[in-house]
């Protein structure tokens, strides 16, 4: 668990709360969004939420992406790198500016590497990960529930040293 809060120019990376339960459901109970995702059920729901903030997030290096006093997304290091914004929020640089500073956090934990990957045809997440230094290392498969059904994905790493060069740390 972290205790963690990080702060960026737009952004507070925070622990959930247990009034950010409407929030997450607003932004996840979105089939475009959780089809993306491997262990987001669609249709979302406040139960869901909870269940995530009780035994994933309470537990983990992740953070609710608070942004104009709204949680709109989630991101951080459980096991590998993931994370998801509401659809309203795309194409706005949030997603950048909350993994450059997670990544920061996360190497300066003293961790040498991180993994992560993308279903394939998520073009949106590639430039993510792709922007962080994050470099492929294969494909595989894996569960999405939303969809219920395997799907191709993307596996990548990011090493301290790349994330550093990449990103002028």
């Amino acid at each position: 668990m972290t205790d963690t809060i990080l702060t960026t120019d737009r952004l507070i990376l925070r622990p959930y709360q247990a009034t950010d339960a409407p929030d997450i459901v607003r932004v996840l109970n979105d089939i475009e969004v959780s089809k993306w995702l491997t262990r987001v059920p669609y249709p979302y729901s406040v139960h869901d939420a909870n269940w995530f903030a009780r035994r994933v997030a309470a537990k983990a290096f992740v953070f609710g992406i608070e942004y104009k006093g709204r949680i709109v997304g989630t991101i951080g290091c459980e096991g590998e790198f993931g994370y998801w914004l509401g659809r309203a929020y795309w194409g706005q640089g949030i997603m950048p500016e909350a993994a450059g500073a997670v990544l920061s956090a996360w190497f300066a934990t003293g961790q040498d590497r991180i993994e992560a990957g993308y279903f394939a045809m998520n073009v949106r997440s590639s430039k993510v990960l792709r922007a962080m230094g994050f470099v492929e290392t294969g494909t595989s498969r894996s569960p999405c529930l939303a969809r219920g059904h395997e799907v191709d994905r993307i596996d990548m790493i990011l090493t301290r040293a790349a994330f550093e060069a990449r990103n002028g740390n």
